[in-house]
């Protein structure tokens, strides 16, 4: 059976102007990568135009008793995106909430002690994470209109030593002159979302809610395309969550380096890299599988969120695609996590720049 056993993280991920690669089961302070010597064959290209081909990502996936949601966050220093999307499942009504603004940051790169907040006055969102606390805080409070209402919201997640599973990977961005850093988390989750058009107060319980998070900073391709599976939420009394993912800057060693995961619990399972195709079409069943017989899923869309936009040089197309998974995950131990109507995500992206 794949194997891929973690290691304790390094101080920093660049060391003397190489990446340290691997899979680390705990994460380093800093999610930094501009101190690569030469990551392009031009090796006169100044370090700060280099860096300028650094993105990061932040998404977070939640799902409570009534709501699935994802926020998804895109920082290109020159510009940066948020989307906030929340699907009821109830009624398969999806609402999402938008932000788009020019030359401000927005992913720090501190995991010890972060923020990450939007400027827009009706749609205010702000995530926070604090070790020494052990909580991460999304406070959401969402101006809505004709179609949307009004969302407000705080969730948080217990980072507790015993409900906390985290990894941590550094894996080559298509060759070993550049990397991709990733740190993902599972944990239970409380707090409460309200719809303040319907006037209605939804509480979250750690017995029945939870959410993963994952930052990325990534050396990415001018024309990038990404397909990934998300999903959180509980089994059997047992608390899943996993995040796999496919790109065009995959490794070549894929095998070795990786970012998929799969969270039992508190346990970490580092999983193989996997084919996520669709024969049906975007909005028929999804295929995710690896060689490895460790993931063999099947998903059900039932609702996409397509966000697609075009500023002169720059094109992006996304779709978030709410559904549920059904099939077998495999643990490390070996124990099979068989899932059914379990809740979940699917992103296929394309990012031109």
């Amino acid at each position: 059976m794949y194997t891929r056993i973690p290691t304790a993280a390094p101080e920093k991920i660049i060391q003397n102007g190489k990446p340290v690669f691997g899979t680390f089961l705990t994460s380093p302070k800093k999610l930094d990568i501009c101190d690569i010597k030469h990551p392009f064959t031009i090796s006169i290209m100044p370090g700060f135009l280099a860096n300028l081909r650094i993105r990061a990502n932040l998404t977070y996936v939640f799902s409570t008793e009534k709501y699935l949601g994802i926020i998804d966050l895109l920082d290109s220093k020159y510009f940066n995106f948020s989307e906030t999307v929340i699907f009821d499942k109830d009624t398969k009504k999806k609402y999402a909430y938008r932000e788009f603004s020019l030359f401000r940051r927005f992913i720090p790169k501190n995991l010890e002690n972060g923020l990450c907040v939007t400027f827009r006055k009706h749609r205010h969102l702000k995530i926070s994470w604090n070790k020494g606390k052990k909580q991460t805080v999304v406070n959401m409070n969402m101006a809505g209109d004709k179609v949307r209402p009004d969302i407000s919201g705080e969730l948080v997640m217990n980072l507790a030593d015993d409900k906390k599973a985290e990894v941590f990977t550094v894996r080559p961005a298509l060759i070993q002159r550049r990397c991709a850093a990733s740190y993902t988390y599972a944990a239970p989750v409380h707090g409460e979302i309200k719809n303040k058009t319907e006037n209605t107060d939804l509480p979250a319980s750690e017995k029945k809610c939870s959410a993963i998070f994952n930052m990325r900073r990534a050396y990415y391709k001018l024309r990038t395309h990404e397909e990934s599976a998300s999903a959180t939420g509980y089994t059997d009394d047992k608390r899943i969550s996993f995040r796999i993912s496919e790109t065009n800057y995959d490794s070549s060693v894929a095998d070795k380096y990786n970012e998929n995961v799969l969270f039992v619990d508190n346990e970490v399972t580092p999983l193989p890299p996997v084919k996520i195709t669709h024969p049906f079409g975007i909005n028929g069943k999804w295929v995710i599988q690896d060689t490895e017989n460790m993931v063999d899923l099947y998903f059900e869309p039932e609702t996409d969120n397509r966000r697609l936009n075009s500023i002169l040089v720059l094109r992006a197309d996304y779709h978030t695609i709410f559904g549920t998974f059904e099939g077998d995950l495999r643990t490390k131990d070996g124990e099979i996590i068989h899932l059914k109507g379990f809740p979940g995500i699917i992103q296929k992206q394309y990012l031109r720049m």
